[in-house]
Protein backbone atom coordinates (compact mmCIF):
# COMPACT_ATOMS: atom_id res chain seq x y z
CA UNK A 1 0.00 0.00 0.00
CA UNK A 2 1.55 3.30 -1.07
CA UNK A 3 2.31 5.99 1.52
CA UNK A 4 0.72 9.38 0.92
CA UNK A 5 3.06 12.15 -0.17
CA UNK A 6 3.80 14.72 2.56
CA UNK A 7 2.25 12.65 5.42
CA UNK A 8 4.18 13.57 8.69
CA UNK A 9 5.39 10.82 10.98
CA UNK A 10 4.13 10.49 14.63
CA UNK A 11 7.55 11.40 16.00
CA UNK A 12 7.55 14.71 14.19
CA UNK A 13 4.13 15.58 15.59
CA UNK A 14 5.19 14.84 19.14
CA UNK A 15 8.27 17.00 18.77
CA UNK A 16 6.19 19.94 17.58
CA UNK A 17 3.76 19.50 20.50
CA UNK A 18 6.58 19.39 23.03
CA UNK A 19 8.15 22.48 21.45
CA UNK A 20 4.85 24.35 21.68
CA UNK A 21 4.48 23.36 25.33
CA UNK A 22 8.02 24.49 26.10
CA UNK A 23 7.35 27.82 24.38
CA UNK A 24 4.06 28.29 26.29
CA UNK A 25 5.84 27.46 29.56
CA UNK A 26 8.59 29.95 28.69
CA UNK A 27 6.04 32.66 27.94
CA UNK A 28 4.06 31.89 31.09
CA UNK A 29 7.20 31.95 33.23
CA UNK A 30 8.25 35.21 31.58
CA UNK A 31 4.82 36.74 32.36
CA UNK A 32 4.90 35.50 35.95
CA UNK A 33 8.45 36.70 36.63
CA UNK A 34 7.85 40.16 35.15
CA UNK A 35 4.45 40.73 36.78
CA UNK A 36 4.03 43.09 39.72
CA UNK A 37 2.04 40.37 41.48
CA UNK A 38 3.48 37.44 43.41
CA UNK A 39 2.33 33.96 42.35
CA UNK A 40 2.41 30.77 44.39
CA UNK A 41 1.17 27.18 44.48
CA UNK A 42 0.48 25.14 47.59
CA UNK A 43 -0.93 21.72 48.33
CA UNK A 44 -4.08 20.96 50.22
CA UNK A 45 -1.83 20.53 53.26
CA UNK A 46 -0.73 24.18 52.90
CA UNK A 47 2.78 23.28 51.78
CA UNK A 48 4.16 25.76 49.25
CA UNK A 49 5.55 24.10 46.15
CA UNK A 50 6.23 27.28 44.16
CA UNK A 51 6.80 30.99 44.91
CA UNK A 52 7.56 33.50 42.15
CA UNK A 53 10.61 35.82 42.29
CA UNK A 54 8.44 38.77 43.40
CA UNK A 55 8.98 37.50 46.96
CA UNK A 56 12.09 39.68 46.97
CA UNK A 57 9.97 42.83 46.55
CA UNK A 58 7.10 41.67 48.77
CA UNK A 59 9.00 40.10 51.69
CA UNK A 60 12.69 40.85 51.12
CA UNK A 61 13.65 37.19 50.76
CA UNK A 62 14.30 34.63 48.05
CA UNK A 63 11.45 32.41 46.81
CA UNK A 64 12.99 29.29 48.43
CA UNK A 65 13.12 31.05 51.81
CA UNK A 66 9.55 32.29 51.43
CA UNK A 67 8.40 28.69 50.79
CA UNK A 68 9.80 27.65 54.18
CA UNK A 69 9.08 30.79 56.28
CA UNK A 70 5.66 31.76 54.92
CA UNK A 71 3.92 31.33 58.27
CA UNK A 72 6.38 33.80 59.82
CA UNK A 73 5.61 36.38 57.11
CA UNK A 74 1.95 36.60 58.11
CA UNK A 75 1.11 38.85 61.10
CA UNK A 76 -1.38 38.16 63.86
CA UNK A 77 -3.87 40.71 62.53
CA UNK A 78 -7.50 39.55 63.18
CA UNK A 79 -8.29 39.75 59.45
CA UNK A 80 -5.75 36.99 58.74
CA UNK A 81 -7.88 34.36 60.50
CA UNK A 82 -10.59 35.00 57.89
CA UNK A 83 -7.98 34.37 55.16
CA UNK A 84 -7.18 30.89 56.48
CA UNK A 85 -10.90 30.05 56.58
CA UNK A 86 -11.36 31.24 52.99
CA UNK A 87 -8.48 29.05 51.76
CA UNK A 88 -9.89 26.03 53.54
CA UNK A 89 -13.31 26.60 51.97
CA UNK A 90 -11.69 26.65 48.52
CA UNK A 91 -9.97 23.34 49.26
CA UNK A 92 -13.13 21.75 50.65
CA UNK A 93 -15.53 22.94 47.95
CA UNK A 94 -13.24 23.17 44.96
CA UNK A 95 -14.78 26.60 44.26
CA UNK A 96 -13.01 29.90 43.88
CA UNK A 97 -13.54 32.26 46.82
CA UNK A 98 -13.86 36.07 46.72
CA UNK A 99 -10.58 37.98 47.10
CA UNK A 100 -9.53 38.73 50.67
CA UNK A 101 -6.91 40.91 52.36
CA UNK A 102 -3.99 39.82 54.54
CA UNK A 103 -1.47 41.81 56.58
CA UNK A 104 2.14 40.59 56.10
CA UNK A 105 5.67 41.52 57.10
CA UNK A 106 7.48 43.17 54.23
CA UNK A 107 11.18 44.03 53.85
CA UNK A 108 12.81 45.25 57.09
CA UNK A 109 9.76 44.19 59.09
CA UNK A 110 7.52 46.83 57.50
CA UNK A 111 3.85 45.85 57.61
CA UNK A 112 2.20 45.57 54.22
CA UNK A 113 -1.27 44.64 53.01
CA UNK A 114 -1.86 42.24 50.13
CA UNK A 115 -4.96 41.17 48.29
CA UNK A 116 -5.16 37.37 47.80
CA UNK A 117 -6.81 35.70 44.81
CA UNK A 118 -6.84 31.91 44.88
CA UNK A 119 -8.10 29.28 42.42
CA UNK A 120 -8.39 25.59 43.35
CA UNK A 121 -6.95 22.97 40.97
CA UNK A 122 -9.46 20.11 40.77
CA UNK A 123 -8.83 16.63 39.34
CA UNK A 124 -11.49 13.93 39.30
CA UNK A 125 -13.71 16.04 41.55
CA UNK A 126 -11.04 16.51 44.19
CA UNK A 127 -8.91 19.57 44.99
CA UNK A 128 -5.25 18.75 44.54
CA UNK A 129 -3.65 22.22 44.81
CA UNK A 130 -4.27 25.93 45.16
CA UNK A 131 -2.84 28.49 42.70
CA UNK A 132 -2.83 32.04 44.07
CA UNK A 133 -1.55 35.56 43.53
CA UNK A 134 -0.75 38.46 45.86
CA UNK A 135 -1.26 42.12 44.95
CA UNK A 136 0.37 44.78 47.09
CA UNK A 137 -2.47 47.09 48.19
CA UNK A 138 -0.63 48.87 51.00
CA UNK A 139 -0.94 52.25 49.30
CA UNK A 140 -4.59 51.72 48.52
CA UNK A 141 -5.24 50.51 52.06
CA UNK A 142 -3.52 53.58 53.55
CA UNK A 143 -5.54 55.81 51.21
CA UNK A 144 -8.75 54.09 52.31
CA UNK A 145 -7.81 54.51 55.96
CA UNK A 146 -7.02 58.15 55.32
CA UNK A 147 -10.35 58.55 53.59
CA UNK A 148 -12.12 56.88 56.51
CA UNK A 149 -10.42 59.23 58.96
CA UNK A 150 -11.34 62.15 56.72
CA UNK A 151 -14.95 60.95 56.58
CA UNK A 152 -15.06 60.71 60.37
CA UNK A 153 -13.75 64.26 60.65
CA UNK A 154 -16.06 65.43 57.88
CA UNK A 155 -19.07 63.86 59.59
CA UNK A 156 -18.12 65.57 62.84
CA UNK A 157 -18.06 68.90 61.03
CA UNK A 158 -21.27 68.19 59.11
CA UNK A 159 -23.08 67.14 62.27
CA UNK A 160 -22.24 70.48 63.89
CA UNK A 161 -23.70 72.52 61.00
CA UNK A 162 -27.28 73.65 61.51
CA UNK A 163 -27.90 74.01 57.76
CA UNK A 164 -28.56 70.94 55.66
CA UNK A 165 -25.50 69.64 53.78
CA UNK A 166 -25.72 67.09 50.94
CA UNK A 167 -22.64 65.65 49.22
CA UNK A 168 -23.16 64.14 45.77
CA UNK A 169 -20.87 62.40 43.28
CA UNK A 170 -20.19 63.36 39.69
CA UNK A 171 -23.35 61.63 38.45
CA UNK A 172 -25.65 63.25 41.01
CA UNK A 173 -25.97 60.31 43.37
CA UNK A 174 -26.13 61.18 47.06
CA UNK A 175 -23.05 60.13 49.06
CA UNK A 176 -24.02 61.49 52.45
CA UNK A 177 -26.23 63.97 54.31
CA UNK A 178 -25.77 65.63 57.66
CA UNK A 179 -28.51 65.32 60.34
CA UNK A 180 -30.05 68.67 59.38
CA UNK A 181 -30.47 67.55 55.75
CA UNK A 182 -31.81 64.15 56.85
CA UNK A 183 -34.47 65.86 58.96
CA UNK A 184 -35.48 68.17 56.11
CA UNK A 185 -35.88 65.21 53.74
CA UNK A 186 -37.52 63.01 56.43
CA UNK A 187 -34.84 60.30 56.42
CA UNK A 188 -33.88 58.28 59.48
CA UNK A 189 -30.30 57.48 58.43
CA UNK A 190 -27.61 58.23 55.87
CA UNK A 191 -28.06 54.73 54.44
CA UNK A 192 -31.69 55.54 53.64
CA UNK A 193 -30.66 58.78 51.90
CA UNK A 194 -27.77 57.26 49.93
CA UNK A 195 -29.71 56.70 46.72
CA UNK A 196 -29.29 57.42 43.01
CA UNK A 197 -30.62 60.73 41.77
CA UNK A 198 -33.38 59.15 39.68
CA UNK A 199 -34.96 57.92 42.92
CA UNK A 200 -35.21 61.51 44.18
CA UNK A 201 -36.90 62.51 40.95
CA UNK A 202 -39.67 60.05 41.76
CA UNK A 203 -39.92 60.93 45.45
CA UNK A 204 -39.77 64.75 45.46
CA UNK A 205 -41.42 67.55 43.54
CA UNK A 206 -39.65 70.91 43.19
CA UNK A 207 -41.22 74.23 42.25
CA UNK A 208 -39.83 77.68 41.51
CA UNK A 209 -40.70 80.95 43.25
CA UNK A 210 -43.59 81.28 40.79
CA UNK A 211 -45.07 78.00 42.07
CA UNK A 212 -44.60 76.18 38.75
CA UNK A 213 -42.84 72.75 38.67
CA UNK A 214 -39.09 72.95 38.06
CA UNK A 215 -37.84 70.98 35.05
CA UNK A 216 -35.03 68.50 35.79
CA UNK A 217 -32.32 70.73 34.30
CA UNK A 218 -33.12 73.43 36.90
CA UNK A 219 -32.98 71.14 39.92
CA UNK A 220 -30.08 72.11 42.23
CA UNK A 221 -28.43 68.70 41.76
CA UNK A 222 -28.59 68.99 37.96
CA UNK A 223 -27.10 72.47 38.10
CA UNK A 224 -24.33 71.26 40.40
CA UNK A 225 -23.46 68.30 38.13
CA UNK A 226 -23.13 70.76 35.23
CA UNK A 227 -20.45 72.52 37.30
CA UNK A 228 -22.50 75.59 38.16
CA UNK A 229 -21.93 77.58 41.32
CA UNK A 230 -25.09 79.12 42.72
CA UNK A 231 -26.24 80.79 45.91
CA UNK A 232 -29.60 81.56 47.54
CA UNK A 233 -31.44 79.53 44.89
CA UNK A 234 -35.03 79.44 46.13
CA UNK A 235 -37.05 76.29 45.46
CA UNK A 236 -40.22 74.82 46.88
CA UNK A 237 -39.87 71.18 47.99
CA UNK A 238 -42.64 68.63 48.46
CA UNK A 239 -42.16 64.99 49.39
CA UNK A 240 -44.81 63.12 47.43
CA UNK A 241 -45.34 60.17 49.77
CA UNK A 242 -45.69 62.19 53.00
CA UNK A 243 -46.92 65.52 51.63
CA UNK A 244 -44.37 67.56 53.61
CA UNK A 245 -43.78 70.91 51.89
CA UNK A 246 -41.18 73.56 52.62
CA UNK A 247 -39.19 76.30 50.92
CA UNK A 248 -35.43 75.92 50.63
CA UNK A 249 -32.62 78.35 49.94
CA UNK A 250 -29.93 76.30 48.18
CA UNK A 251 -26.21 76.86 47.51
CA UNK A 252 -24.11 74.65 45.24
CA UNK A 253 -20.30 74.36 45.02
CA UNK A 254 -18.06 71.89 43.13
CA UNK A 255 -15.11 70.47 45.09
CA UNK A 256 -11.76 70.02 43.32
CA UNK A 257 -8.69 67.96 44.14
CA UNK A 258 -5.11 69.25 44.22
CA UNK A 259 -4.93 69.05 40.41
CA UNK A 260 -8.08 71.13 39.95
CA UNK A 261 -10.24 68.17 38.93
CA UNK A 262 -13.81 68.21 40.24
CA UNK A 263 -14.32 65.15 42.44
CA UNK A 264 -17.69 65.84 44.08
CA UNK A 265 -20.28 68.52 44.79
CA UNK A 266 -21.51 70.07 48.02
CA UNK A 267 -25.06 71.39 48.28
CA UNK A 268 -26.19 73.32 51.33
CA UNK A 269 -29.81 74.13 52.02
CA UNK A 270 -31.86 75.77 54.75
CA UNK A 271 -35.55 75.91 55.43
CA UNK A 272 -36.76 79.46 54.79
CA UNK A 273 -40.47 78.68 54.92
CA UNK A 274 -41.00 80.78 58.05
CA UNK A 275 -38.85 83.76 56.95
CA UNK A 276 -40.42 83.67 53.48
CA UNK A 277 -43.93 83.75 54.91
CA UNK A 278 -42.85 86.54 57.25
CA UNK A 279 -41.41 88.50 54.29
CA UNK A 280 -44.58 87.96 52.31
CA UNK A 281 -46.68 89.08 55.29
CA UNK A 282 -44.45 92.13 55.77
CA UNK A 283 -44.74 92.93 52.06
CA UNK A 284 -48.52 92.60 52.28
CA UNK A 285 -48.64 94.79 55.37
CA UNK A 286 -46.35 97.33 53.72
CA UNK A 287 -48.58 97.38 50.67
CA UNK A 288 -51.63 97.87 52.90
CA UNK A 289 -49.78 100.54 54.85
CA UNK A 290 -48.75 102.30 51.65
CA UNK A 291 -52.34 102.19 50.42
CA UNK A 292 -53.61 103.52 53.74
CA UNK A 293 -50.91 106.19 53.74
CA UNK A 294 -51.95 107.22 50.24
CA UNK A 295 -55.58 107.34 51.35
CA UNK A 296 -54.60 109.34 54.43
CA UNK A 297 -52.52 111.71 52.34
CA UNK A 298 -55.44 112.22 49.98
CA UNK A 299 -57.77 112.74 52.96
CA UNK A 300 -55.34 115.25 54.47
CA UNK A 301 -55.15 117.14 51.21
CA UNK A 302 -58.93 117.20 51.03
CA UNK A 303 -59.10 118.29 54.67
CA UNK A 304 -56.57 121.05 54.08
CA UNK A 305 -58.48 122.23 51.03
CA UNK A 306 -61.67 122.09 53.09
CA UNK A 307 -60.02 124.11 55.88
CA UNK A 308 -58.96 126.83 53.49
CA UNK A 309 -62.38 126.86 51.83
CA UNK A 310 -64.17 127.07 55.18
CA UNK A 311 -61.75 129.73 56.38
CA UNK A 312 -62.38 131.80 53.26
CA UNK A 313 -66.14 131.32 53.44
CA UNK A 314 -66.21 132.17 57.16
CA UNK A 315 -63.99 135.22 56.87
CA UNK A 316 -66.19 136.86 54.28
CA UNK A 317 -69.31 137.18 56.50
CA UNK A 318 -67.10 137.98 59.51
CA UNK A 319 -65.53 140.83 57.57
CA UNK A 320 -69.02 142.04 56.65
CA UNK A 321 -70.19 141.86 60.29
CA UNK A 322 -67.13 143.62 61.69
CA UNK A 323 -67.35 146.25 58.92
CA UNK A 324 -70.98 147.07 59.71
CA UNK A 325 -70.11 147.25 63.42
CA UNK A 326 -67.54 149.91 62.62
CA UNK A 327 -70.01 151.77 60.37
CA UNK A 328 -72.65 151.74 63.13
CA UNK A 329 -70.11 153.07 65.62
CA UNK A 330 -69.05 155.88 63.30
CA UNK A 331 -72.47 156.85 61.90
CA UNK A 332 -74.75 156.29 64.86
CA UNK A 333 -72.41 156.15 67.83
CA UNK A 334 -73.51 159.49 69.26
CA UNK A 335 -77.19 158.57 69.06
CA UNK A 336 -76.82 155.12 70.70
CA UNK A 337 -76.98 154.54 74.40
CA UNK A 338 -74.23 152.73 76.30
CA UNK A 339 -76.00 149.37 76.15
CA UNK A 340 -76.23 149.47 72.34
CA UNK A 341 -72.61 150.56 71.99
CA UNK A 342 -71.56 147.66 74.30
CA UNK A 343 -73.49 145.18 72.20
CA UNK A 344 -71.87 146.45 69.00
CA UNK A 345 -68.43 146.22 70.63
CA UNK A 346 -69.14 142.62 71.75
CA UNK A 347 -70.15 141.71 68.21
CA UNK A 348 -66.96 143.28 66.86
CA UNK A 349 -64.78 141.49 69.46
CA UNK A 350 -66.53 138.21 68.61
CA UNK A 351 -65.63 138.55 64.95
CA UNK A 352 -62.04 139.33 65.93
CA UNK A 353 -61.84 136.19 68.11
CA UNK A 354 -63.40 134.13 65.32
CA UNK A 355 -60.73 135.38 62.90
CA UNK A 356 -58.03 134.38 65.38
CA UNK A 357 -59.61 130.93 65.78
CA UNK A 358 -59.63 130.50 62.00
CA UNK A 359 -55.94 131.47 61.91
CA UNK A 360 -55.22 128.93 64.68
CA UNK A 361 -57.06 126.19 62.77
CA UNK A 362 -55.11 126.91 59.60
CA UNK A 363 -51.78 126.98 61.44
CA UNK A 364 -52.57 123.69 63.21
CA UNK A 365 -53.55 122.07 59.91
CA UNK A 366 -50.42 123.34 58.19
CA UNK A 367 -48.15 121.88 60.88
CA UNK A 368 -49.49 118.38 60.12
CA UNK A 369 -47.58 118.45 56.81
CA UNK A 370 -44.61 120.70 57.62
CA UNK A 371 -41.30 118.84 57.16
CA UNK A 372 -38.65 119.94 59.69
CA UNK A 373 -35.64 121.69 58.16
CA UNK A 374 -33.05 120.60 60.68
CA UNK A 375 -30.01 122.64 61.69
CA UNK A 376 -28.35 123.69 64.98
CA UNK A 377 -30.70 125.97 66.97
CA UNK A 378 -29.83 128.14 69.99
CA UNK A 379 -32.92 127.58 72.14
CA UNK A 380 -31.70 129.91 74.89
CA UNK A 381 -31.47 132.79 72.43
CA UNK A 382 -34.99 132.04 71.14
CA UNK A 383 -36.32 132.01 74.70
CA UNK A 384 -34.66 135.41 75.40
CA UNK A 385 -36.31 136.90 72.30
CA UNK A 386 -39.76 135.56 73.22
CA UNK A 387 -39.40 136.79 76.82
CA UNK A 388 -38.54 140.27 75.55
CA UNK A 389 -41.60 140.25 73.26
CA UNK A 390 -43.89 139.24 76.16
CA UNK A 391 -42.52 142.07 78.33
CA UNK A 392 -43.22 144.54 75.52
CA UNK A 393 -46.83 143.34 75.21
CA UNK A 394 -47.52 143.70 78.95
CA UNK A 395 -44.88 146.00 80.46
CA UNK A 396 -46.97 146.50 83.60
CA UNK A 397 -46.49 142.87 84.74
CA UNK A 398 -43.79 141.84 87.17
CA UNK A 399 -42.39 138.61 85.70
CA UNK A 400 -38.88 137.25 86.18
CA UNK A 401 -37.45 135.03 83.44
CA UNK A 402 -34.65 132.65 84.38
CA UNK A 403 -33.22 131.34 81.13
CA UNK A 404 -30.26 128.95 81.23
CA UNK A 405 -27.60 129.95 78.70
CA UNK A 406 -26.21 127.61 76.06
CA UNK A 407 -29.21 125.31 75.61
CA UNK A 408 -29.11 124.14 71.98
CA UNK A 409 -30.71 121.46 69.84
CA UNK A 410 -30.84 120.18 66.26
CA UNK A 411 -34.13 120.97 64.55
CA UNK A 412 -36.21 123.42 62.51
CA UNK A 413 -35.66 126.97 63.85
CA UNK A 414 -39.12 128.20 62.84
CA UNK A 415 -40.99 125.24 64.28
CA UNK A 416 -38.97 125.25 67.51
CA UNK A 417 -39.79 128.95 67.93
CA UNK A 418 -43.48 127.99 67.73
CA UNK A 419 -42.87 125.42 70.52
CA UNK A 420 -41.24 128.00 72.82
CA UNK A 421 -43.79 130.67 71.87
CA UNK A 422 -46.61 128.40 73.05
CA UNK A 423 -44.91 127.07 76.20
CA UNK A 424 -43.56 130.44 77.39
CA UNK A 425 -46.80 132.14 76.33
CA UNK A 426 -48.81 129.62 78.38
CA UNK A 427 -46.57 130.20 81.38
CA UNK A 428 -47.07 133.97 80.95
CA UNK A 429 -50.88 133.54 80.78
CA UNK A 430 -51.23 131.19 83.74
CA UNK A 431 -49.06 133.30 86.03
CA UNK A 432 -51.22 136.35 85.39
CA UNK A 433 -52.67 136.27 88.93
CA UNK A 434 -49.21 136.19 90.59
CA UNK A 435 -47.80 139.46 91.89
CA UNK A 436 -44.28 138.15 91.32
CA UNK A 437 -44.27 135.54 88.60
CA UNK A 438 -41.24 133.39 87.80
CA UNK A 439 -40.77 131.54 84.49
CA UNK A 440 -37.77 129.28 83.93
CA UNK A 441 -36.31 127.70 80.82
CA UNK A 442 -33.46 125.21 80.83
CA UNK A 443 -32.33 121.62 80.19
CA UNK A 444 -31.96 118.63 82.46
CA UNK A 445 -31.45 114.86 82.30
CA UNK A 446 -34.72 112.99 82.72
CA UNK A 447 -34.44 109.20 82.95
CA UNK A 448 -30.98 109.40 81.39
CA UNK A 449 -32.17 111.46 78.41
CA UNK A 450 -31.57 115.22 77.90
CA UNK A 451 -34.79 117.24 77.92
CA UNK A 452 -35.75 120.91 77.84
CA UNK A 453 -38.25 122.30 80.31
CA UNK A 454 -40.39 125.40 80.93
CA UNK A 455 -41.40 125.88 84.58
CA UNK A 456 -43.68 128.50 86.11
CA UNK A 457 -45.12 129.28 89.53
CA UNK A 458 -48.63 129.84 88.16
CA UNK A 459 -51.94 128.22 88.99
CA UNK A 460 -50.82 124.72 87.89
CA UNK A 461 -53.24 121.94 87.03
CA UNK A 462 -54.66 118.68 88.34
CA UNK A 463 -52.62 115.67 87.10
CA UNK A 464 -55.89 113.77 86.69
CA UNK A 465 -56.56 116.04 83.70
CA UNK A 466 -53.05 115.75 82.23
CA UNK A 467 -54.27 113.54 79.37
CA UNK A 468 -56.37 116.43 78.04
CA UNK A 469 -53.53 118.94 77.96
CA UNK A 470 -52.33 118.12 74.45
CA UNK A 471 -55.71 117.32 72.85
CA UNK A 472 -56.84 119.93 70.27
CA UNK A 473 -59.53 122.33 71.47
CA UNK A 474 -59.49 120.87 74.98
CA UNK A 475 -59.17 123.34 77.87
CA UNK A 476 -58.84 122.45 81.53
CA UNK A 477 -61.20 123.53 84.24
CA UNK A 478 -60.46 127.07 85.39
CA UNK A 479 -58.84 128.11 82.09
CA UNK A 480 -61.87 129.99 80.80
CA UNK A 481 -60.60 133.37 82.02
CA UNK A 482 -57.38 133.00 79.98
CA UNK A 483 -57.20 133.83 76.31
CA UNK A 484 -56.79 130.91 73.91
CA UNK A 485 -58.52 128.21 71.86
CA UNK A 486 -56.87 125.01 73.14
CA UNK A 487 -54.62 124.35 70.13
CA UNK A 488 -51.32 125.71 71.48
CA UNK A 489 -50.20 122.59 73.37
CA UNK A 490 -51.56 120.32 70.63
CA UNK A 491 -49.35 122.26 68.22
CA UNK A 492 -46.36 121.80 70.55
CA UNK A 493 -46.90 118.04 70.68
CA UNK A 494 -47.23 117.78 66.91
CA UNK A 495 -43.97 119.68 66.29
CA UNK A 496 -42.03 117.77 68.94
CA UNK A 497 -43.18 114.42 67.54
CA UNK A 498 -42.13 115.47 64.03
CA UNK A 499 -38.67 116.01 65.52
CA UNK A 500 -38.68 112.47 66.95
CA UNK A 501 -39.25 113.61 70.54
CA UNK A 502 -42.00 113.63 73.11
CA UNK A 503 -43.61 116.19 75.43
CA UNK A 504 -45.20 115.79 78.86
CA UNK A 505 -46.18 117.95 81.84
CA UNK A 506 -46.06 117.79 85.62
CA UNK A 507 -48.07 120.07 87.88
CA UNK A 508 -50.33 120.55 90.86
CA UNK A 509 -53.17 122.99 91.52
CA UNK A 510 -51.73 126.27 92.88
CA UNK A 511 -48.14 124.94 92.70
CA UNK A 512 -47.21 125.79 89.12
CA UNK A 513 -46.45 123.54 86.16
CA UNK A 514 -43.42 122.17 84.34
CA UNK A 515 -43.51 121.17 80.69
CA UNK A 516 -40.75 118.87 79.39
CA UNK A 517 -39.87 118.03 75.79
CA UNK A 518 -37.11 116.02 74.13
CA UNK A 519 -35.44 116.63 70.79
CA UNK A 520 -32.57 115.11 68.90
CA UNK A 521 -29.18 116.39 70.02
CA UNK A 522 -30.10 118.62 72.97
CA UNK A 523 -26.95 120.04 74.56
CA UNK A 524 -26.16 122.33 77.45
Amino acid sequence: MARGRGMPSDSNGNERTLAALREAERLLRNIVEHSTNLFYVHTTDHILTYVSPQSRQFFGCEPEEAQVRWTELITDHPANRLAIEATQRAIDTGERQPPYQVECLGPNGRRIWVEVNETPVVENGRTVAIVGSLTDITGRRLAEQGRERLLVQLNAVLNSIHEGVVIIDLTGNVLTMNPAALALHEYASVEEARRPFRWYLKTFELTGPDGLPLPYRRWPVARAVRGERFADYEVGVRRKDTGKSWVASVNGTPVQDADGVVILFVITLRDITGPKRAREEIARLNADLAARAAELEAANRELEAFNYTVAHDLRKPLTTISGFCQVLQEMCGSRLDNRCRTCIQEIFDGTWRMNRLIDALLDFSHLAHAEPRCEPVDLSALAEEIAADLHLESPERCVTFRISPGVAAYGDPGLLRVVLDNLLGNAWKYTGDREEAVIEFGAADVDGQPACYVHDNGRGFDMAEASRLFAPFQRLCGAGDCDGFGVGLATVERIVKRHGGRVWAVGAPGAGATFYFTLGGISR
